[in-house]
């Protein structure tokens, strides 16, 4: 699941489109994560020492997620069914979610 720079400015403009939330000001409580919508199982994103990371990022994933490595031997490429989103307390939340979410809920 490489992001190449072209995705990376598409999901900067939806960010941009959402009232009160931005890559650097979401509402209070939202953790980068990723969501398997085959098992509904959810991980959030974690740096690789192990702490909960501010941005998506593979590191820490279940491997059986992961389908794709580079020569340094981090993931690069994840299954199709996995997701990235946020959760909010035990609520997943893809960025269509988000959309329509207010934050005074």
């Amino acid at each position: 699941m490489l992001i190449d720079t072209a995705e990376v400015l598409e999901q900067r403009k939806l960010y941009n489109r959402m009232p009160g939330v931005s890559f650097g000001n979401l509402c209070f409580g939202f953790m980068p994560a990723f969501k398997d919508f085959d098992t509904g199982e959810t991980h959030l994103s974690l740096n690789s020492d192990g702490s909960v990371a501010l941005i998506h990022s593979l590191d820490g994933l279940p491997l059986d997620w992961i389908t794709g490595w580079d020569s340094h031997g981090r993931a690069t490429e994840l299954k199709e069914t996995v997701g990235a989103g946020f959760l909010r307390g035990v609520e997943f939340y893809t960025l269509a979610d988000l959309e329509e979410f207010d934050c005074d809920d």
